[in-house]
């Protein structure tokens, strides 16, 4: 079994073989399943490299073979190709996303299915790295334990942040779930619990979750806008997730959009996420009563969906508020749609089950200030997965770093 483990994260120090390696497995990815000369055709290798780099997925336990139908007509002369795809039990991989009010931590396999499951209530702003760090221990361990798989086929932990994540370092820059700055988040975990860990912007991890399991088996380039405590980004192009020089791209909810403007808790003011954000929203409607703690994550959350409700319910100046917050996002992804020209752009995150208002609101922001002279409309796509998209990514994560 450490065999078949070690040989899932092989290191393969010839980049040309790496390469063609990757193209198969992200080819048989999006496809689900394809015979060796249809990955031929479509990777634009020789089939006798495909045959010698899928025998080798194959030994590895990568990929499995699939027998394929002959089709409807029994007169076709011939043996049915053999298919192959990606083989769901190869090995599995850990999520754990860290939110201001809860730590949740989910067990998958290389099909981003979700085994287990397990949700922590946290302050994460007011409580230590490390405590955070061993309460997932815990939750690991336990999700491990009862799902009965042999932890030798764990590959690894996938750890989304928000904030200024260094990739591949693990160093949090600032994230506003930890109350100090340059947190090596990434030694704490893997001190604690033994497993290989890979740490990222929890936008980002969204992006790669729709890279493999979403709409980039159809697209080769997207983004996504994640909303929800804090607004975020991730940005895929031709195949490949964007992290910038140093590894925290993408920035989206921290670029200004009012000059001055109102503070965010980056501690500049303009930005995106300071009007549109869950703390943003709250922010404006304590003058509404009753007052919450926008620092309290855990109370933010219960008022997010109490004004929600108002909002849906018809109450104008709640609705207003929502307005407000949707116009600022929407004229924030219209700039976005300008400057990148994305086919499609992904709404993720908590927030993508806001209030009416806000993606009303949102939408037509977008279209009023989108480049006009385009042909067709931005193709805007609503992700209601919850917490499963961020488990997704974060198999995502740990798969683009083991088995390619």
């Amino acid at each position: 079994m450490e065999q078949r483990n070690r040989r899932l994260g092989r290191h393969i120090p010839d980049p040309v073989r790496a390469k063609n390696r990757k193209a198969i497995v992200d080819c048989l990815r999006r496809r689900g399943a394809a015979a060796r000369i249809e990955l031929s055709e479509q990777i634009g290798i020789s089939p006798a490299t495909v045959t010698i780099i899928t025998s080798e997925l194959l030994e590895d336990g990568v990929i499995r073979e699939k027998q394929a139908e002959t089709g409807r007509d029994e007169s076709a002369r011939g043996r049915p190709r053999t298919r192959l795809e990606l083989n769901p039990e190869a090995g599995f991989a850990v999520g754990i996303k860290i939110s201001m009010h809860q730590a949740s931590v989910s067990l998958t396999d290389l099909s981003g299915d979700i085994l287990g499951a397990e949700t922590i209530p946290v302050r994460a702003n007011r409580d230590a790295p490390e405590w955070i760090a061993d309460i997932c221990m815990k939750q690991v361990q336990k999700i491990v334990s009862v799902s009965g798989i042999d932890p030798d086929l764990v590959l690894g932990l996938g750890i989304g942040v928000p904030g200024y994540v260094e990739y591949p370092s693990g160093l949090v820059r600032w994230a506003p779930v930890f109350s100090e700055r340059d947190v090596p988040f990434r030694e704490i975990v893997e001190e604690r619990t033994g497993f290989r860990t890979f740490i990222d912007n929890d936008a980002n991890m969204t992006a790669l979750a729709e890279k493999w399991f979403g709409v980039g088996r159809t697209f080769p380039t997207f983004l996504v806008v994640t909303v929800e405590h804090g607004v975020g980004m991730g940005l895929v192009i031709n195949e490949r997730l964007y992290r910038g020089s140093r590894g925290f791209g993408a920035e989206f909810g921290h670029t200004k959009i009012v000059v001055g403007g109102a503070l965010c808790r980056c501690g500049q003011r303009g930005c995106i996420e300071a009007y549109a954000s869950d703390y943003a929203i709250a922010r404006e409607a304590n003058i509404l009563g009753p007052s919450v703690a926008t620092d309290d994550p855990i109370a933010l959350e219960a008022r997010m969906r109490d004004l929600i409700a108002q909002a849906d319910s018809g109450d104008p100046a709640v609705v207003s508020v929502f307005e407000r917050a949707g116009s600022m996002l929407g004229t924030g992804i219209a700039n976005l749609v300008d400057i990148l020209d994305p086919p499609v752009v992904v709404l993720s995150g908590a927030r993508a089950h806001s209030a009416k208002a806000f993606y009303g609101a949102l939408r037509q922001a977008m279209e009023a200030n989108t480049l006009p002279g385009t042909d067709t409309s931005v193709d805007l796509r609503i992700d209601l997965g919850g917490d499963q998209v961020w488990a997704r990514g974060a198999a995502a994560l740990v798969l683009e770093e083991t088995l390619i």
